[in-house]
């Protein structure tokens, strides 16, 4: 059984979902207002005209439905043994002993942090559409502990990068008194 000392669910903010919401609303409006119209009277569009009209709006509320599933909520759960990612479809389980550091990284956007020419590139993001606050996390790449192998930084999102960081620094120093 986990003890969790920590949870926090990570939320893009409501225009991100505002405008997913109304991009999906519009193109999968369209999409079916076309079909019904062609159904009972004459259609809008024919021939290979409908077949590009039907595909590209078909993909586009897909792709946007799919972003709106994976790209907008991500789920954070620190426990006495490890950290928790839940993003989507992916996520990731993070023991104790390979988090080698932890610190509040600056809030910038994701497209700023992965262009940055300075300091640390993560070489991992898990960020949430809208959120430019989070950690970085530097974790060894062995799994018998922070003590052999590479390290990589990782950012996080976080809307509490403070509260995440000290629960992480608090996982860390348990590591380091008590085996695994």
């Amino acid at each position: 059984m986990k003890s969790d000392i920590y949870f926090e669910q990570v939320r893009a903010s409501g225009r991100v979902f505002s405008f997913l919401g109304l991009l999906l609303g519009v193109t999968g409006g369209s999409v079916t207002g076309v079909a019904v119209k062609g159904l009972i009277g004459d259609p809008l569009v024919t021939g290979g005209n409908a077949v590009v009209f039907y595909i590209a709006f078909s993909a586009s509320s897909l792709i946007t439905f799919f972003v709106m599933l994976n790209y907008l909520m991500m789920s954070l759960q620190v426990s006495k043994d490890a950290l928790e990612i839940k993003f989507g479809m992916k996520s990731e389980t993070i023991g104790r002993g390979r988090i080698v550091g932890v610190r509040v990284a600056e809030t910038k956007s994701r497209m700023s942090r992965a262009m940055s020419q300075g300091g640390r590139r993560p070489s991992k993001m898990w960020t949430v559409l809208g959120v430019g606050s989070g950690i970085e996390l530097d974790i060894s790449s062995s799994r018998d502990g922070a003590r052999s192998g590479k390290t990589r930084t990782w950012f996080v999102s976080s809307r509490e990068p403070g509260k995440l960081c000290e629960k992480l620094e608090l996982l860390i120093a348990t590591s380091s008194d008590s085996p695994q």
